[in-house]
Formats: structure tokens, C-alpha cells, sequence
């Protein structure tokens, strides 16, 4: 597949309406960029995407990132200033296709405000499973698709790869893919939960124990803050996690090995 890359401020429109023949000629297929920043301030780029979608409706769009925010924007869509962003490499975005949750890298302070997309005939296709903000949109007819965190990122995580080969595809069978059924985003509604088994160990050895029990007597102080009570499978008793506190230490502790028969016993 070959890639032309132009500029943001790039004048699609006029360069076919001159006729002037340009490496793009012929293109099959709009590819949208990440990029930094607030989407609204990027009127050129999104004046373009307009053209596309009115001019070439049947032609895939996929945007990655700021390029999310881009495809809302030309649609009609609004977006809005995060008070923090979604930031690092562990975000969880769940596809609303499947229900499967997807851990992303992300870096970005604005996100599509999903109610303004019902008159805009698209649908969310991601969403963050921590704040439920909006990690991607689908039009329900054209084939134009993105998401709002990174398939590519180096380093990883890259689960969401197969992104792109949708993409090829729509391009390489002219637009054309198979459709899925969306999710309601209601469906994900943040649930209260009373009780929690945590299943944890500290260090086992010297040098380990810093690193294991801190993660584990901070996950009881974040549960406890909730009001969720914790129950503890540890097999050290050498550790934070497992000592008496009111802000670190679990509700009941069982000092058992971590085994798959052990931890039905618990359950049960």
C-alpha cells in the first residue's frame, strides 16, 4: 500500500477541482494522524475531512488519536477539555462491537463528547473503561472508523493492531467490510461492589518485597477508601499487606498457597 503524507493545512478540495495532477491522484482511502493539542484550532484539516465525506462517501476514513477528534469535529460532533487526560500505556478501552477490553497507550487532555454524536448518524466504537470517556466513533453507514488511543505505539502495548488491517481491507475491497452491532455504552456502567477477594503475594525472596507488597497494600487502602471490604489469599506473612492497619492491612487474611484448589476453597 502506498502512503503520501501531506500537511495539515493541505487544500484537497482545490488541488481536484484544478485538475493538477499530484502524487495522491487516484487516492482510495483517508488515513487521520495523531497529533497534539486542541482539535478545534485545526479548521483547514477539518474543512478538508468535510469535503471527503460529503465528495467521496463510499472512500474509508480511519483516524487514530487527535485524528478521532477530527472525524467527530467534521461531522458535527463537539469535544470537550479533560480536567487530567488519559495518559500512559495501560489505558482500558473496551470495543463496543465485543465487549472485549483492550489495554492502550494514550496521550491526550480532549475527547469527543459522545452525546453530541446521536444527530451526526455516528455511534461510539470504544470506551475507557476507568472514566467512560469516548475512545473511539463508527458511522452507521459510510466506511469511516477511529479511535482515540494509539494501535501503533512502539513500545507497546500493540493489541489493537488489527485496526490497521481493517482499514487495508476497506481500502482494498473499495469501502466495503462487514459490520457488527454495537454495544450500549450504558451497559458499562460503573457497578458497586461490597466484597472483593484479592489475590496477591509479597516478596519471596529479599529484593522483592518492596515492589510486590507496596502494589498490593496500596490496592487494600484504594479498595478499603471505597468502603469494599477485602478478603486476602497471601502465603507470606511477612509483609504489609497481611499486618494488622486499619489503611493497609485486608478485612480477613488467609496465609494459603496461591493454587487454583485453595483459592475455590476460599470462594466456596
Amino acid at each position: 500500500m502506498e502512503v503520501v503524507l501531506l500537511p495539515y493545512d493541505f487544500d484537497l478540495e482545490g488541488v481536484e477541482k484544478s485538475g493538477v495532477d499530484w502524487a495522491g491522484s487516484g487516492w482510495k482511502g483517508l488515513f487521520l494522524s495523531n497529533g497534539p493539542g486542541d482539535p478545534t484550532m485545526c479548521g483547514k484539516t477539518i474543512s478538508t475531512i468535510q469535503y471527503v465525506m460529503k465528495t467521496y462517501p463510499e472512500r474509508p476514513i480511519f483516524g487514530i488519536c487527535l485524528g478521532n477528534q477530527l472525524l467527530a469535529l467534521a461531522a458535527g460532533a463537539k469535544t470537550f477539555k479533560m480536567r487530567y487526560g488519559n495518559r500512559g500505556m495501560n489505558q482500558p478501552a473496551i470495543d463496543l462491537r465485543t465487549g472485549r477490553c483492550y489495554i492502550t497507550p494514550q496521550n491526550h487532555g480532549y475527547a469527543i463528547d459522545t452525546p453530541s454524536l446521536v444527530a451526526c448518524n455516528f455511534h461510539p466504537l470504544f470506551l475507557n473503561a476507568n472514566d467512560h470517556t469516548n475512545e473511539g466513533i463508527i458511522h452507521n453507514e459510510s466506511p469511516w472508523f477511529s479511535c482515540q488511543f494509539h494501535p501503533e505505539a512502539m513500545g507497546g502495548p500493540e493489541d489493537t493492531g488489527f485496526l490497521f488491517d481493517y482499514f487495508k481491507s476497506l481500502v482494498a475491497n473499495n469501502g466495503l467490510g462487514v459490520g457488527r452491532s454495537l454495544l450500549s455504552v450504558e451497559g458499562f456502567a460503573n457497578r458497586s461492589y461490597k466484597k472483593v477477594l484479592l489475590i496477591g503475594s509479597g516478596g519471596l525472596s529479599i529484593g522483592q518485597a518492596g515492589e510486590f507488597d507496596y502494589s498490593g497494600s496500596q490496592c487494600i487502602k484504594a479498595l478499603k477508601e471505597e468502603n469494599i471490604e477485602v478478603v486476602l489469599i497471601n502465603p507470606n506473612i511477612a509483609t504489609v499487606q497481611t499486618s494488622p492497619s486499619k489503611i493497609t492491612g485486608a478485612d480477613r487474611v488467609y496465609f494459603l498457597p496461591i493454587l487454583a484448589s485453595t483459592v475455590k476453597d476460599v470462594i466456596l
